[in-house]
């Protein structure tokens, strides 16, 4: 019987970061194939736009707000912007009192276009978790959300 090429790693915390890194890639693949290719985008882009509608409602929100509910470069938000408002999902606006911020807003289409994907996004995310039990889920969402704390107050 032929055996898999595995990355096989000697320490356990090298052995958790692998196992969460694979995870997001695993994750991201899942939900493009099953919630976003179809529209174009991607869960970068989705949860960009999520942020947008949500949080922005409707006086928007600058880059810099949303690199910082997004955790992510502002190279990446730029990207990931110019491509939103390439597709007319998002609308940069100078902000009223400070012309050099822009403010993004999402678009009419931009929100049509949420409203659509969300329940396949639910859908695909209730897929996941299927086989955990409610208890393991509040286990794994707690020691998640504890070690997502401790690593922001390490990085800032």
């Amino acid at each position: 019987m032929k055996q898999a090429n595995t990355l096989k790693i000697s320490y356990p915390n090298d052995s958790i970061v692998y196992a969460i890194g694979r995870l997001y890639v695993l994750l991201d693949l899942y939900l493009y194939n099953t919630a976003y290719k179809e529209y174009g985008l991607n869960a970068a882009k989705f949860n960009l736009l999520m942020v947008i509608k949500h949080i922005g409602k409707d006086k928007g929100l600058s880059q810099t707000e949303l690199g910082n509910n997004l955790y992510v470069t502002a190279a990446n938000i730029t990207k990931l912007i110019d491509a939103l408002e390439k597709d007319e999902l998002v609308l940069r606006m100078p902000m009223p009192d400070d012309r050099r911020v822009n403010l993004i807003k999402i678009t009419d289409k931009g929100s049509k276009l949420l409203d659509e994907i969300w329940p396949k996004h639910i859908s695909s995310i209730n897929k996941i978790f299927e086989n955990l039990s409610t208890a393991d889920k509040d286990k794994l969402n707690q020691l998640l959300q504890e070690f997502r704390t401790d690593m922001e107050g390490k990085v800032k």
